[in-house]
């Protein structure tokens, strides 16, 4: 009885853990392309990572932002660390082919790969 009990619950496993969405690949195809969107009131952001650095730039009528500084990412999210003015910034993110929903702040904007 012990032997079948254990058998289901194997299976059961085996059938659950194969239902999972393979997602591996997420921060790869992050890290290793570069993103721009130019936005309807004439916003330009770019993101790029370079080893250990992540960076994004906004260009706004004349004014730019830059976010750098090192960075950790997995398959949902990543942070940019900025010890210099002690704040992280996080970003939930979503690969779509050749373009990429970027979030922060419940705010997302879709990127696209620079070819």
């Amino acid at each position: 009885m012990k032997k079948i009990v254990a058998v289901i619950l194997i299976s059961v496993c085996f059938v659950f853990s194969s239902c999972t969405t393979d997602n591996s690949g997420y921060v790869n195809e992050l890290v290793s392309s570069k993103w721009e969107a130019k936005l309807e009131g004439g916003a330009e952001v770019n993101l790029e990572f370079d080893e250990d650095t992540a960076v994004l730039k906004i260009n706004n009528l004349g004014k730019s932002t830059e976010i750098k500084g090192s960075y950790i990412a997995d398959e949902n999210s990543f942070v940019i660390f900025m010890p210099e003015v002690a704040q992280n910034y996080t970003f939930a993110y979503t690969p779509k082919g050749d373009k990429l929903d970027l979030s922060y702040n419940d705010s997302t904007i879709t990127l696209k790969k620079v070819k």
